[in-house]
């Protein structure tokens, strides 16, 4: 948070450097040399099993594990992954843990498509990126309940409880027929708790003054199970100003009906409470990286409180109901002094939000032969309202917030539905079609006390998307898929009301997109998979600010035209022996705004290239090794979309965890799984390297001119401790 005025209304604005050409021709490349070597004989499925060893002629044969996905609304039939034409990734609970991660944005940070960065300087508070969205492009669900801000779209992905979680799947391109708005990169589907009874827990601390406990506990008595997690994790932070604490818990109580049907009451709480020290300029950090000069009082403070009932199962012959209803609150605390408080003072905003919302989903499979088809739909809505005051301090204590500074008092509404409907017809077992049909309203209100109580009106969208996709499977281990996707983002209550002055205008309209996908997916010997995706998403639309606009007093956010986001992605993971594997995830990316004064410049801060590599595997005497590192390519500077000033360096950061598990700690758990005790250690950023993952142009209040403002990422950080299972 550099400043107010440079706190960021554009969502990717202009756009890139156009380098015509390179995206077909090494998609081409990559499509051949994954789909030339020899394909099995095709079958209908390939089998459900894992690991399980056969014998023909002599030899053991292994079946591969079948993998399955969600992709409907709601969790439902399971689906192969091989009748999905999308690029999906797929983390268990056992990648989860050994990842070492403590957010889901730390877990992400290695997947194909996949950009993190820190906007506001403390490590943990880090913003999302997926596909050259930045923000609020993806839309999250918990367990089937969307955790978006209703506001904004937003995410605030640290809040997620990352030890409750069972599963991680993320589908890759425009759906908003299948999420609705909100889903132009993606969607990111998160499932929490298991039946099976056990638990662990882990304790560990480390560098920068740094104590994290983290704990699990699933219990089972006849027909109900009780799945509790939480952790704790404080640090003093690795600069001036970024320390703080995070804690999650969830809950989840499943009863089980009989019939296949199942009952589920989930319960999540989380708060942080983190400094925000901000950014510095290249002679700042050039002079000292620990430090936050103008950003020593910055505060975050976020709370999450959610409850949902779900339901499952089948309701007669072959239709099934998927079901839930949930409410949230969620409030948030933030005090902004930074460069401008000797002018200005500071600005606190105190904001409190809720939500309540359900999704009901049918599904009905029927099958005669070769032929299956697979029909959902249902209906979903929501309704939430966001009460925001914000208050002024002044320049001689810009910390103390007084009721008298009250300078803003608003109320904003939003209220969505939609009608969904999505259908999966396989007419023989190579042949997978998909088509799917959304039609969203949206209507986005807003109430202003204080000071304009004119400054108040209400927007209503309405959109129709679209779904379609096809794969084909030639062998049992391969899958083709091209796929075409619609999305679309309404603007947010601040783009549209909140800021008359500062950038907002009422005759803003939704952001859309188109999304054309072309993949090919392999299963390797051994349960390796390599995974190669071709995209396209323009974007109509496109929200941006414009300085120069004479809308509001120093410009205003306005309706770009149009944009493009076209790249390449490829995931491999190779088995190396029993028990070991090798990782590898590319991105390559090229953006272009294709119209506008900056026709043909590339969007801030979307790197042309990525590449995320690992291993992790056991080295003998009871020690395992996970170590992994991501290159992260130069990329434009935030407000710089005409593209003038010098590009963010390109950096390298490499992590290491060591597990040790003692002989004489295992044991057999209930659930038959081995237990006992881990020891461990880990480091991150081994090389100690230094480097900046996020940089903007903007005002320097301190200097009064403009200037390159730059956000510092932690050096290496040692952290050693024991786990747990039980």
């Amino acid at each position: 948070m550099d400043n107010l005025l440079a706190l960021d209304r554009r969502r990717g604005a202009a756009a890139p450097a156009h380098r015509p050409g390179w995206p077909g021709r090494a998609l081409v490349a990559l499509l051949l040399a994954v789909a030339l070597p020899g394909a099995a004989p095709a079958v209908a499925e390939p089998p459900d099993h894992q690991g399980e060893e056969l014998q023909e002629a002599g030899r053991p044969i292994v079946i591969q594990e079948r993998l399955t996905v969600t992709d409907t609304r709601l969790r439902g039939e399971p689906e192969s992954l091989h009748r999905v034409p999308a690029h999906v990734t797929v983390l268990d609970r056992d990648q989860i843990r050994r990842s070492g991660s403590r957010t889901l944005q730390e877990l992400l940070a290695l997947e194909a498509g996949v950009v993190v960065y820190d906007q506001v300087g403390n490590d943990l508070a880090k913003s999302f990126d997926l596909r050259g969205f930045t923000g609020s492009g993806t839309k999250l669900f918990l367990d089937g309940v969307p955790l978006n801000d209703p506001r904004g779209n937003a995410l605030v992905l640290e809040l997620v409880p990352l030890a409750a979680l069972e599963r991680v799947e993320i589908t890759r391109g425009s759906t908003a027929a299948l999420a609705g708005g909100g889903a132009e990169a993606g969607v990111i589907n998160l499932w929490t708790g298991r039946p099976d009874p056990g638990g662990s827990l882990s304790l560990a601390a480390g560098g920068f003054g740094s104590f994290e406990a983290t704990g699990d506990v699933r219990h089972r008595v006849g027909r109900a199970d009780l799945f509790l997690a939480g952790s704790f994790y404080e640090t003093d932070g690795f600069r001036d100003n970024s320390g703080g604490e995070l804690r999650r818990l969830a809950g989840k109580l499943g009863w089980d009906l009989g019939g296949g049907r199942r009952l589920e009451l989930s319960v999540v709480d989380a708060e942080e409470n983190l400094g925000t020290p901000g950014a510095l300029t290249r002679t700042e950090l050039g002079s000292d990286r620990q430090r936050a000069p103008f950003n020593r009082l910055d505060q975050l403070g976020e709370g999450l409180t959610q409850a949902a009932v779900s339901f499952q199962g089948p309701l007669a012959g072959e239709v099934s109901l998927a079901a839930n209803l949930y409410v949230r609150s969620r409030d948030s605390e933030i005090l902004t002094t930074g460069r401008a408080a000797p002018l200005f003072g500071g600005f606190f905003l105190d904001s409190e939000a809720a939500v309540v919302g359900s999704t009901v989903q049918a599904e009905r499979v029927w099958s005669a032969g070769d032929w299956r088809n697979r029909l959902s739909g249902g209906v979903e809505w929501l309704d939430g309202d966001t009460d925001a005051r914000g208050f002024f301090t002044s320049p001689g204590d810009p910390g103390r917030v007084d009721a008298a500074g009250l300078g803003s008092d608003n109320t904003a509404r939003r209220q969505a539905l939609g009608l969904f409907a999505q259908n999966s017809w396989s007419p023989r077992p190579r042949w997978t079609l998909v088509t799917g049909l959304r039609y969203d309203r949206d209507e986005v209100g807003y109430v202003e006390r204080t000071p304009d109580p004119t400054n108040g009106a209400a927007r209503t969208y309405s959109e129709l998307s679209l779904r379609a996709g096809a794969s084909w499977s030639p062998g049992d281990r391969s899958a083709v898929y091209l796929s075409f996707g619609e999305g679309f983002l309404p603007p947010t209550v601040e783009e549209l009301f909140s800021f008359p002055l500062f950038g907002s205008n009422t005759e803003l309209q939704p952001e859309d997109s188109e999304s054309w996908e072309m993949g090919i997916r392999r299963q390797l010997d051994g349960g390796g998979r390599i995974e190669v995706a071709g995209f396209r998403i323009d974007t109509r639309d496109e929200i941006i600010f414009d300085p120069g606009s004479p809308i509001g007093l120093f410009g205003a956010n306005v309706n770009a035209g149009r944009a493009r986001r076209s790249g390449v992605e490829t995931s491999v993971s190779l088995p190396l022996g029993d028990s070991s594997r090798f990782f590898a995830n590319l991105t390559l990316m090229d953006t272009e705004l294709r119209g506008g004064a900056n026709r043909g410049k590339s969007l801030p801060l979307v790197p042309d290239e990525r590449l995320a590599v690992g291993f992790e595997g056991g080295l003998g005497n009871d020690l395992r090794l996970r170590i992994d590192g991501v290159w992260v390519g130069e990329q434009v500077l935030d407000n710089d979309e005409a593209n003038t000033r010098d590009k963010l360096d390109a950096y390298a950061v490499v992590n290491a965890r060591l597990a040790w598990s003692p002989s004489f700690g295992r044991r057999a758990t209930a659930a038959g799984a081995a237990g006992g005790a881990v020891l461990f250690v880990e480091a991150r950023n081994l090389l100690d390297e230094s480097y900046e993952s996020r940089g903007i142009f903007a005002f320097d209040f301190a200097a009064g001119r403009n200037d390159v403002f730059l956000t510092p990422a932690p050096g290496r950080r040692l952290m050693a401790g024991l786990e747990w299972a039980f």
